[in-house]
């Protein structure tokens, strides 16, 4: 096996893989030994149906008059204060009880303008060692219609003896407003409701974690794809509990997703109908992008999978994201942003990786797991 030296990119090809060792770890970049130009067709004609339908979505909800003035207005009251002051818990919001399965509601203790998203839902799968054995927390894609995928990721990881959460995103699922799409509202040009959703996204997982530490709990992840990774992202930069995170296609570059991707021309269109452009932005991407914090896990403990054909995450993005967070593990694969690949890949990889926490190890019972690093080099 040949080993990329820290100071290149991606080398020679060996096996089918490409390696690249970082400082404690050796990050896996996977590629096809020949560039499928049918995978590549058919991944771009996927996503640009999906990206389609979204444009179609975004347009049937044209901004206000005065929203120049209420972005105004919510940059100034921003401007300055601490990114942690965004996604703190309130001093005075009671934590619920949490149930020992089921569905967990309670209200959002950052209440936004649609009183059904303002309701919190968690669905709660205990493996049989309950809940002071590991828990992932699992945050799905944007537009997500159906549960079913994560319910079998669920039963996967009980298997492999860790608790599942599913965390209901705004405006999906449970909270979803009648008559509307699932995500229909999440990401559009109403760019304050947007901010809202990823604050309530972010305070409401750290609420659940603190209380999951309370029960009993001791080693926590995050795992989300898309929009659920863009959360989960952000949960690790402001959430010391969690202490493992595996980011499948994450939207990164909030700037470049707003005035550059193909699923948001009609956003755009709708932004600059109202007078505002990137420079009117740029300033308050930093309570919102990924890119622009720093996770509070170290890069050891963090996987991040790639789409090769990615026009809304694209690779480059995560993988730098990957190295300047502590040189993450960081994988590509032949896959647009939608895709059936990086799920099972992510958790192949995972387990490969962090062995001893699928295997009943001794970071079970450590509040501060740590693999050692010769553990980590041998995964």
């Amino acid at each position: 096996m040949r080993l990329i030296g820290p100071d290149q990119r991606l080398g020679k090809r060996v096996d089918g893989l490409r390696y690249f060792r970082g400082t404690t770890k050796i990050v896996f970049v996977k590629q096809r030994t020949f560039l499928s130009r049918v995978d590549q067709a058919r991944a771009m004609a996927v996503d640009w149906v999906s990206f389609s339908f979204v444009n179609l979505l975004q347009a049937r909800h044209p901004l206000p008059p005065d929203f120049r003035a209420r972005w105004d207005q919510f940059t100034a009251e921003w401007a300055g204060r601490p990114v942690e002051e965004f996604y703190r818990i309130p001093d005075d919001f009671t934590p619920p009880e949490l149930p020992e399965h089921g569905r967990l509601l309670f209200s959002s203790p950052h209440p936004g303008e649609h009183d059904v998203n303002n309701r919190a839902a968690f669905d709660f799968f205990p493996c049989k060692q309950g809940w002071t054995a590991p828990t992932m927390l699992l945050g799905h894609g944007l537009m997500s219609v159906s549960d079913f995928g994560y319910r079998l990721w669920a039963r996967r990881l009980n298997a492999r003896g860790w608790n599942a959460v599913f965390v209901h995103l705004p405006y999906h699922y449970s909270r979803r407003l009648p008559w509307h799409f699932h995500g229909e509202l999440c990401i559009g040009g109403d760019l304050l409701r947007n901010a809202a959703g990823i604050r309530q996204s972010v305070v409401e997982c750290r609420i659940v974690l603190q209380q999951l530490r309370r029960k009993g709990g001791k080693l926590f992840g995050g795992w989300g794809t898309s929009y659920g990774g863009w959360i989960m992202a952000l949960l690790a930069c402001f959430e010391p509990l969690l202490q493992r995170l595996i980011l499948v296609e994450p939207i990164l570059n909030i700037d470049n997703a707003i005035w550059k991707a193909p699923s948001s021309v009609a956003l755009r269109a709708g932004l600059r109908r109202v007078g505002l452009g990137p420079e009117d932005t740029a300033g308050s991407m930093r309570l919102v992008c990924p890119g622009k914090l720093k996770a509070l896990l170290p890069g050891k403990h963090m996987l991040m999978l790639a789409g090769q054909y990615d026009q809304i995450a694209p690779p480059e993005e995560i993988e730098a994201l990957a190295r300047s967070w502590g040189r993450a593990h960081f994988a590509c694969f032949p896959q647009g942003h939608v895709g059936y690949t990086l799920m099972p890949e992510s958790f192949r990889m995972a387990q490969e990786i962090w062995g001893a926490d699928f295997a009943g190890g001794p970071s079970f019972t450590a509040p501060e797991s740590d693999l050692k690093d010769e553990a980590m080099d041998a995964a």
